[in-house]
């Protein structure tokens, strides 16, 4: 039943999300609520508007004769990502006739000001069924407490056809007929085509009701495809309804679509920068002696109190006025704290003439910029009333030549975290509204994690993955087993309760503060065992990274014990990887281009953002130069998710690292397939560069 298959979209987003603090005060952009297509609008029609950064949505809505599931986020201050489940239905609690998955993106191409709109470019439909496409250009402008929109449309948005395209004059392209029913998906090709466009517009008043608000609208959407494939008789364009947003997470709207329709819309949200939880959480430090009592510098005293700070240091040695330390750094905790707390004891038990605190970061064998820090400083900001952690910065000095401190990043310098352990716990939902054949498909997961150093630096990983529950049989039934397969077996893979997830040893090298190496081999993830490795080059102070990773791998046996046995001919895949940060956004945009696990090729684009308590907020698209088949006739080249995590460390007796990872993601594709290897070197150097000092600098005494 339809209303049973949409639930799992209600209930993982109400995991996902309803965690997260609701705002105390709202913003301005987020009085605004989705229309019923889940993007920011009135009732049927989207407007210019966008939400605050980093706020994800999840919802459901219905207007006759079509119910949809929707997921987005608002990856950037312009861009707002959104994938959606349509489902044709002939009452809401029937079974559905067809599914339509799509995703759609808007793109703001100008803020509002105080005489010009804001403006605001969208694709529904950019992947996915042709039957959803469309394309718009919407204009948003207010007055006092009204809103107004206006804005044309192409594709399904264009159906009322009232004007001629204007771009059909550019190139006959644009002119060519749009075939809205068509089993093919949506491609570049279809955007902005068709012979004519239609117009919509609308207005949204806020009354004085807190979170209550009115919306009328007229569409152009004339429910042409419907009309021709079966009985439907369509509403009136023109639409009023009423939206309450509730507290700012919550939002409820009803109306009706003409004199004879009802539409109604539920959804909740939030903004993982409000989440309140942290990889870690430290304890006050230690009580700061300003006095310089010590004749000679006592580097147990340094070590003991740093390490029950949270600051791991190792191989402290001085030389005249200076002295050298290196820091293993947590991932779990901002670098800036760290060193803050590491600067504090090495200045606390230093000689009396020590002027000069070195602190070279490390982590995992890997290592990152000298940083400077003068004693002086270090104890006015400390001293709240003396100094702050903008003069240590101003006078912090970041050296990224090897020639100083070389003798501690020695190849057996690392052997002092022989031994070191840590152990995390990742609770893993994937979701996926992508699937044409299955509806809505969801596996819960628990992953347990242990990671330890050996000698000479070597690391040893181990994952257990607990499989809880799933509705993958799904794709068991419904879809033809692949003669080779990459991941559209998932489902054998989940009905052993307790499978192996990754065993694997390995090794990083950093042959620069700039240039890094990785070797692994073993289990590499739930699907393959193999070894390979990749290459970083991440210069200091710029915000492009390049690097190359090459993996020679042989598909895991889901019918032996734990998944461990092997099967097949072995595979390489590799890709050449290519990272920008967009640092005005608190981006990282990423490219990826290579060899998939299918043997396909192609290229996969994706933007993360990382916030200030550890979440992360990740969208990614593939696209290959092989395509599926789906039980409708059409293909597909493309593979797209969205991923959301949250880390849960600072809570009592959960370790340190644990966190819950949603994924909007279809199951059971076999093209545009990457190895997820256990770690990766971007991810390992995040906390070593100028981009993240900056950021969390300010948490350098804290």
């Amino acid at each position: 039943m339809l209303n049973h298959r949409f639930k799992y979209i209600y209930c993982a987003a109400t995991v996902a999300l309803l965690f997260l603090a609701p705002e105390k005060a709202s913003q301005a952009s987020d009085k605004h609520s989705p229309a019923l297509s889940g993007f920011i609008g009135l009732n049927t029609i989207p407007s210019a508007r966008m939400d605050s950064v980093g706020t994800i949505h999840a919802g459901i809505s219905t207007l006759d004769p079509y119910i949809s599931g929707y997921i987005g986020a608002q990856l950037a201050s312009p861009l707002y990502i959104n994938i959606r489940q349509t489902a044709e239905i002939s009452s809401l609690t029937g079974t559905a006739k067809r599914l339509y998955p799509n995703i759609g993106m808007k793109l703001r191409l100008r803020k509002e000001s105080a005489y010009s709109p804001e403006i605001s470019v969208g694709l529904q439909s950019i992947i996915g069924h042709s039957r959803m496409a469309s394309e718009y250009i919407a204009l948003s402008k207010s007055y006092k407490n009204l809103d107004f929109t206006a804005g044309m449309g192409w594709g399904r948005m264009g159906a009322s056809g009232k004007f001629n395209n204007p771009l059909k004059y550019i190139s006959k392209h644009f002119g060519k007929d749009r075939e809205q029913n068509s089993e093919l998906p949506n491609a570049p090709a279809n955007w902005l085509t068709g012979d004519s466009i239609g117009f919509f517009g609308g207005v949204e008043y806020f009354t004085p009701y807190q979170g209550l608000s009115i919306k009328l609208d007229y569409g152009s959407d004339k429910y042409s495809v419907e009309q021709a494939t079966s009985d439907y008789n369509p509403a009136s364009p023109w639409g009023i309804g009423l939206s309450y947003n509730y507290k700012n997470w919550a939002n409820a709207s009803l109306g009706m679509q003409g004199s004879d329709k009802i539409f109604a819309g539920l959804s909740i949200k939030s903004n993982p920068a409000k989440w309140s939880l942290t990889h870690r959480k430290y304890d006050n430090p230690k009580p700061f002696y300003k006095t310089r009592s010590h004749i000679d510098t006592n580097i147990t005293a340094i070590k003991q109190d740093a390490q029950s700070d949270g600051a791991q240091l190792y191989n402290i040695t001085e030389s005249g006025n200076k002295i050298f330390a290196n820091l293993e750094l947590s991932p779990k905790a901002p670098a800036p704290q760290q060193i803050g707390r590491a600067a504090r004891h090495i200045s606390m038990h230093s000689a009396q003439n020590i002027e000069e605190i070195n602190i070279r970061p490390s982590h995992e064998n890997l290592y990152g910029a000298n940083i400077k820090l003068m004693r002086p400083d270090v104890e006015k900001a400390v001293d709240n009333k003396n100094g702050s952690p903008q003069e240590l910065w101003k006078n912090a000095d970041f050296v990224v030549s090897d020639s100083e401190n070389k003798p501690s990043h020695s190849f057996l310098s690392t052997k002092w975290i022989s031994g070191k352990k840590s152990f995390s716990i990742d609770l893993e939902n994937q979701l996926s509204l992508s699937e044409e054949d299955s509806g809505i498909l969801y596996r819960s997961s628990a992953i347990i994690n242990a990671k330890s150093s050996t000698f000479l630096g070597i690391l040893i990983g181990n994952s257990i993955r607990i499989n809880i529950n799933d509705n993958l049989d799904k794709i068991e039934k419904l879809r033809p087993p692949a003669q080779n397969p990459v991941r559209s077996d998932i489902y054998n893979f989940t009905q052993k309760r307790i499978g192996v997830e990754n065993s694997y040893i390995a090794y990083n090298h950093s042959f620069s503060p700039q240039l890094h190496a990785n070797i692994t081999a073993g289990y590499l993830e739930e699907f393959y065992a193999g070894y390979g490795g990749e290459l970083l080059y991440r210069p200091f102070g710029s915000r492009i990274a390049l690097g190359a990773n090459i993996w020679n791998v042989v598909r895991r046996n889901p019918y032996t014990p734990l998944n461990l046995g092997l099967e097949g001919n072995a595979i390489i895949s590799g890709h050449v990887n290519g990272w920008y940060d967009l640092s005005h956004q608190n981006m990282v945009l990423s490219a990826k281009a290579g060899r998939f696990l299918g043997g396909d090729t192609g290229i996969s684009l994706g933007l993360e953002k990382i916030f200030k308590n550890g979440a992360k907020l990740n969208a990614n698209t593939t696209l290959s130069n092989y395509s599926e088949p789906d039980l409708f006739g059409g293909t597909t080249s493309a593979y797209h998710n969205i991923s959301l995590s949250l880390p849960l460390g600072s809570i009592k007796y959960i370790p340190e690292g644990s966190k819950i990872i949603t994924k909007i993601a279809p199951f059971g594709r076999d093209i545009g397939q990457i190895l997820n290897p256990p770690s990766r070197l971007f991810d390992a150097t995040e906390n070593m560069t100028l981009d993240h000092m900056a950021n969390h600098w300010i948490e350098v005494m804290d």
